[in-house]
């Protein structure tokens, strides 16, 4: 059994897919997702996410803010930056994160084009 997942920034679909578990950071601490869910929306905090695939693989990703909403067939997560740890260049992760925790959202250096882009 599965649901459909998306993941979506203001940039990209960083993930679309069928998967069988999420685990995503809240303002509350993790949630985790399983098929037949009960319908629900929160605010994401900054953390790691996990994605559990249909076919039993295990995708990491880097999470910064947005919303999840949940039914029991679909997951729409909507954030401000959600990047998968295949994609993730280390020195900018490292550098929104001090952003995101000074309050400062992306932060000059990204602006700045000092820091590759995914």
């Amino acid at each position: 059994m599965s649901f459909t997942l998306e993941i979506v920034t203001p940039e990209r679909l960083t993930w679309s897919g069928e998967a069988t578990a999420l685990v995503l950071p809240t303002v509350d601490g993790e949630v985790g997702i399983l098929p037949k869910h009960e319908p629900y929306v929160t605010v994401l905090g900054l953390g790691e996410g996990r994605i559990t695939t249909k076919d039993g693989g295990v995708e990491l990703l880097a999470i910064i803010g947005g919303f999840v909403q949940v039914r029991p067939d679909r997951v729409l997560v909507l954030a401000e930056s959600a990047d998968l740890a295949a994609d993730l260049a280390i020195d900018r992760a490292i550098g929104l994160a001090a952003d995101f925790a000074a309050g400062e959202g992306e932060g000059e250096r990204e602006r700045e084009g000092d820091l590759p882009q995914p």
